[in-house]
Parts: structure tokens; sequence; C-alpha cells
């Protein structure tokens, strides 16, 4: 009998793995070389020259595309390992149904997105501008780029890895654009979250054994291509929706495996699929949360039913290594999540709260959608062999939302993160029509329901007027990006007198933030240009979580709209402002300009030193502000009373 040996396992498992598989061990071990050589060169310098060769952004970073290729074929590799572990292989009907879906869609956002004239701002432009640290990053080398992305996505607040990563092989070529990158990601992402809908219909299909399973795999998909809340965000430039495509083959991995026998290929994909879901944004934590929840009570009490020990001991041993594997890696990020009120901290922009939130998703889905996921609901309790996952679609809905809502709240791109809990009562649904004893009694429904998905998307997208049915039917979810602009002129003088009038970081501020005019959108008016940004701070709008501007009495310019475009309390800072002019003259005019639709942007050059008795102004104005937030008002007021009295 031969001698185990750490070598001879590790070619056993070399031996098992496929081509691909291989490709992609040795592309991690040329990136690990690499890594390594530029944390050594990270501290002698006389290695940096070397180090440099081939990180730049022009043409493209070689590294970084080796990294991200890595990432892809990776991904496809994890794909093809998780499907031979379900046992699940497409048909010709599933394949003809992807077909359908992917060029449809694709149809859709080229029509939406081609042409158009928008810009790209806060969370859409967020997005973008992280793709574009990514280049910067690794374009300083690899050892920084590692560095900076692995820092990121501990503690930043936006932290898309694996979105960055799977896209930039395609971006890396294109004319780095916010438009190209919205674009990207439109005909990119669904496509993924189609066929992993495939797998989980494919699975649920052979568990389930519908009498018409090609319509319960083509109402299932009608669903998901033509659920609002799956596309809004992405129509905006926001691609959080690849998560859903991860959700949905967490769910195909666990649907029918209850632990009763090893199956090491299938649990290393659910770790995988569980890394890279939570990874794609902090708000699908939640969701991963839920469904090992869910679907660990449930496993737990059917071993114990059932005195399963080795069931009970596969179990947590799997748990144990998840959390091992994911878990500890991530906990800086886990930390900061859990440590977090966003609730708190965005309270103005919405109400927050969970019963506050039911509302808002009511709204987002539309009394017609609600019916569909009561329907499938109430059907997957009937039917015997489907009521753990009809309990999984509704308490995991609830859930969810509960789980976020202790941390921050909910807009339409955050209720991805429930999306994939209402989809499984929407095929328990179609499970519903395709088990209806006549064939003519599955048309009919079939159409209604196709039907209404094609007015409430068509009525949502623009597409269709909403007529002849109540607007409270159709999910409350309508696509936009922006205006049309027709003050890109204006904004382009704006920025070229800040670029001549304005010297240093920050050195100039803006003082409105609403719809029509925000530091935002001078300082992504023209991406990938950002050389705006360094000059012109970002506006403070959220009392909870910006900190009272400085900049009003730092910045060499302040400047304001007329009429004044409020949100939140910055009508409040430009009365206040306005007073001050008024009352002290610490300002002059030094420009104005006429953006042509019917707003005056003034530019005021400080000329006299900050006084108390200006900084007084704002406290009065703010003590609302200063009450609930004083973190953000009274602390920085307190700062600068005291630099004020030490300068004269």
């Amino acid at each position: 009998m031969p001698k185990f040996t750490p070598r001879a396992k590790v070619q056993q498992y070399f031996a098992r793995m496929t081509r691909a598989e291989r490709a992609v061990l040795v592309l991690l071990c040329i990136f690990a070389v690499k890594f390594l050589f530029s944390t050594v060169a990270r501290f002698l310098p006389a290695l940096q020259t070397v180090d440099m060769l081939g990180s730049s952004r022009h043409p493209v970073d070689v590294w970084l595309l080796l990294l991200c290729c890595t990432a892809v074929l990776g991904t496809f590799c994890l794909y093809r390992r998780a499907l031979r572990a379900v046992g699940m292989r497409l048909t010709r009907f599933d394949g003809a149904v992807l077909g359908i879906c992917c060029v449809l869609s694709a149809a859709f956002y080229l029509h939406a997105m081609l042409g158009r004239q928008s810009l790209y701002l806060w969370d859409n432009a967020t997005y973008y501008n992280l793709q574009v640290r990514l280049e910067s990053n690794f374009a300083d080398g690899v050892f920084m780029g590692v560095g900076s992305t692995i820092y990121k996505t501990w503690f930043n607040d936006y932290a898309p890895f694996v979105i960055n990563i799977l896209l930039e092989p395609f971006f890396m070529f294109t004319a780095r654009t916010a438009n190209t990158f919205a674009i990207l990601c439109a005909l990119l992402i669904p496509s993924l979250v189609y066929f992993s809908a495939l797998v989980l219909l494919g699975v649920l299909r052979r568990q389930l054994a519908p009498k018409s399973p090609r319509l319960f795999t083509a109402l299932g998909m009608i669903f998901v291509l033509l659920m609002p809340l799956l596309h809004v965000a992405l129509y905006r430039g926001m691609p959080d929706l690849l998560g859903v495509a991860f959700a949905f083959m967490l769910m195909a991995l666990l649907t029918g495996y209850h632990f009763e026998a090893p199956a090491p290929a299938r649990l290393v994909s659910l770790t995988t699929f569980t890394g890279l879901l939570i990874l794609t944004r902090r708000s699908y934590m939640f969701t991963v949360v839920t469904i090992f929840l869910f679907y660990g009570i449930y496993v737990l009490v059917r071993a114990l039913r059932g005195r399963n020990r080795g069931a009970l001991v596969r179990f947590v041993q799997f748990a144990v290594a998840s959390l091992l594997c994911v878990g500890l890696p991530l906990a800086p990020m886990f930390w900061r999540i859990v440590r977090a009120d966003y609730s708190d901290r965005y309270a103005t922009y919405q109400t927050g709260g969970f019963l506050s939130e039911l509302s808002n998703q009511r709204v987002y889905l539309g009394y017609f959608l609600l019916v569909v996921l009561v329907l499938g609901v109430l059907y997957g309790l009937y039917k015997n062999g489907t009521r753990f996952l009809s309990v999984l679609s509704a308490a995991g809905s609830l859930v969810t939302i509960l789980l976020v809502t202790r941390v921050q709240n909910m807009d339409d791109h955050q209720s991805l993160a429930v999306a994939p809990f209402y989809l499984l009562g929407f095929f328990l649904c179609a499970l519903a029509v395709a088990n209806l004893p006549r064939r003519w009694m599955q048309a009919v429904p079939s159409a209604v329901l196709g039907g209404m998905c094609v007015l409430n998307f068509g009525a949502c997208s623009q597409l269709l007027p909403p007529r002849y049915i109540p607007t409270e039917v159709y999910s409350g979810l309508y696509f936009y990006v922006d205006n049309v602009r027709e003050d890109m002129d204006g904004i382009a003088q704006v920025n070229d007198w800040l670029r001549e009038n304005c010297s240093g970081e920050n050195s100039a501020y803006m003082i409105c933030h609403g719809v029509v005019y925000s530091a935002d959108v001078f300082r992504a008016a023209a991406l990938p240009d950002e050389s705006i940004r360094t000059i012109l701070a970002y506006g403070a709008v959220n009392p909870g979580n910006d900190a009272f501007p400085k900049e009003l009495f730092t910045a060499q310019a302040v400047l304001t709209c007329t009429p004044f475009d409020p949100s939140n309390h910055t009508e409040k800072i430009n009365n206040a402002f306005l007073e001050n002019q008024e009352t002290y003259q610490p300002f002059e005019v030094a420009a104005t300009f006429d953006m042509g639709n019917g707003y005056t942007i003034t530019a005021y050059r400080r000329v006299k030193a900050p006084t108390v008795e200006e900084l007084d102004t704002y406290r009065r104005w703010l003590a609302e502000e200063d009450a609930q937030f004083p973190y953000n008002f009274s602390a920085v007021w307190d700062q600068l009373e005291t630099a004020f009295a030490n300068n004269g």
C-alpha cells in the first residue's frame, strides 16, 4: 500500500483538475511571484525600475490584465464545477431560452444607452470611479495595486471588488468613459444572471418534476427578464445586479443537498460563491446570512429527526471551514458593517425602519408582482416538497429586510439583496401554473402572467405608456438617469474658471447640492477627466454623514446658484453665507455664469480673513442640525473658532 505524503495528495488533486483549472493555477502562481518581487522592490529602490515593467494604464497594465483574465477564467471554471456538482446539463430548449433572454436584454440596453447624454453622479459615478481607481492603483505597481484593493475591500463603504476585477479585462480596451462602463455592465452582467437563473430553474425542475417543465422554465425566465427591480440600478450604471447571479448559484447548490453524503466539489463551490457574493456588495452579506440561517436550520432539523449523525458532523465541518476561508479574511469588513449605523447617518435621504421599508418594498414590487409572490408562497406551502422553498422565499425576504435595516436604509440597488427571495416565490408561482392539469389551463394564466410582465416592464422602462391599469399595479420603479442637459457648455466654462483661478486641493467649494446643480455635477462632467476633483471639494449635503464644510472659510472661491437648488440643510448654509456677505463682505463677486436654463452660477472670491463673527452666523442657522449631529457641527466649529482666535 503506497504511503500517504502531502506531495502525493497534491499530485492527486492536480490530476483531477481540468486544463482550464490548471491554467488558472499557473497564472495565479505567476502573479504571486510578481507580487513577491514587487513587495521586495517596494523596500529596495534599485529594483523599482524593473518592477514597473508592464505597469501602465496606456495602453493596458499587463499585470492587472493577467490578474483579471485569471479571475474571469477562474469564474468560468467555478461555474463548470458547480454544474457538475449539481448534475445539471442545459438542454437545447434551455439554450434557446437563454439566447432569447440575452438578445432581448442587450437590445433593450443598447437602445436605452447608446447616444444618450447623461451625467453619472453620486452612487452611479462611484462604481465607475472605483473601476478607474483600480487601474490607477496598479499603475503604481503590483504591490500598491494589491494593497490598496485589499484595504478598500475591508474599509470602503463601496467595495465591489468582484465587479471591478471581472469587468476590467473588457473595460481596459474601451475608451474608459462612464458611458462605456455603463454599457459594458449592461451587456455582460445580465447574461450571467440569466444563466445562473437557468441553473437554479434546472435544479428545481429536476427535483420538483413539474408536469410541463418547459413552461415552468420559460415562465420563470420571463419573471427574471422582466422584473424591473433587477434592471433599474443597472440602467443607471450601478452593476450591483451581479450578486443576484451568485445568489442563484448558492440556492442551486444547496437545493436537494442535506449533507447526508460527502460532496467536496459542491461544498468548495458553495464556499467560493459565498465569498464572491459578499465581495460584490456589502448588502449581499445579509443575503448570505439569511440563506444559510434557514438552510442550516432545515438541515439540522432533518438530521436530528432522522438521527443522521454524519450529516450533523459534515454540516458543522462545512460551517467551520467556511468561516475560516471566507469569514476570517473578510473579518475587518464584517466588523465595519456590523458597527455602522447607516440608517441614522442617511436618515435625511430615506426614512428608516423595518415597517417603513416593508412599505417601500411593496412599492418596488407593485401589486402585480406582490400578488405573484403571495400566490407562489401559498402554493409552495400547500404542495408537499416545496414548503421549505416557500418559507425561504417569504420569511427570507422579511429577515433580509430586517437585517439590512438594522444598519442602513434600502434604495432600489440595496433591495437587490432581497430579489433572489422574491424570484424564488415567482418560480413557485410558475410551478403552480406548470402543474395545472390541462394544457389550456396552463396556457391562459401563462399568457396573462407573461403579458402583465411585459406591460409592467414596459411602463417602468417608459417603452409602453401605463394605460388601462391603475399605476399602483405596476412596480414603482421608473428607469431614468438624467434629463437631457443643455448646460454642458456652461458647466465647462465654470470648470475652466476654477482651473484658472483656484490652486491647491479643495481650493473651491460649491454650496448648492440639489438635483440640477451640485459639486458632483462639475466634478463628474468630463469623466474620465477628473482634474476638477482636486480643486472643487465634495459638497456637504447629508448632516448625519458629512461634516460642516471648513472650505467655506478656507477655500479661495465659494460658488452658489440662483435660484438656489436646495437639498437638506444646504439652503440654511446658503442663507448664512449670504447674510455674512451682506453684513461683513468677506467675499467679492468674481464671476457669474448664465447656464442657459434659468440658473446663474455665481463665484465669490474671499478677500477678508475669516472671523469668529462669520462662524457664529452658521452656528445660529444650523442649530437644529448641531443638536442632532454635534460631531459633524460643534466639533468642527470649535476647531475653527480656536484657529480664528489664534490667527488674530
